[in-house]
């Protein structure tokens, strides 16, 4: 049976396959709460896109945009949290391609290496880059 990363990182290489042939982007963003894990799962999962991708990781949740760069991943932050007024304390972390790599597995590493960072910081910070 395959872990929830593993299915990311197989639908990640797919969207990237895709982003290179049509010059397109994808951006993947992992989102953790230092307090409530759980309420924030729940309300990722009333906010995101339909033609998102959103998986559940042990201590975070990612959600994979395609054909969305790294403008439209921060909108979508931003969007993620007027829904949720403050109700949850949130830390982001942000990749894209082409600029942050160009494989899945370059990809999913710099975006923890980037939640770790943000997990040091204040509630509601944003890393995009390393």
């Amino acid at each position: 049976m395959q872990t929830d990363f593993e299915v990311m990182g197989r639908l990640l290489e797919y969207e990237l396959l895709a982003a290179e042939r049509y010059r397109r982007f994808v951006s993947l963003v992992m989102v953790t709460s230092q307090n409530d894990l759980e309420g924030l799962r729940a309300l990722l999962g009333e906010h995101v896109r339909d033609s998102d991708v959103m998986s559940n990781f042990d201590h975070s949740v990612a959600v994979l945009m395609g054909e969305t760069d790294g403008t439209g991943a921060l909108s979508a932050i931003d969007r993620f949290r007027k829904s949720f007024d403050s109700q949850i304390d949130m830390r982001f972390s942000v990749v894209t391609y082409p600029s942050d790599g160009g494989k899945a597995e370059s990809l999913m590493d710099a975006a923890y290496r980037r939640l770790a960072k943000a997990k040091q910081a204040i509630s509601g910070a944003v890393v995009c880059t390393d």
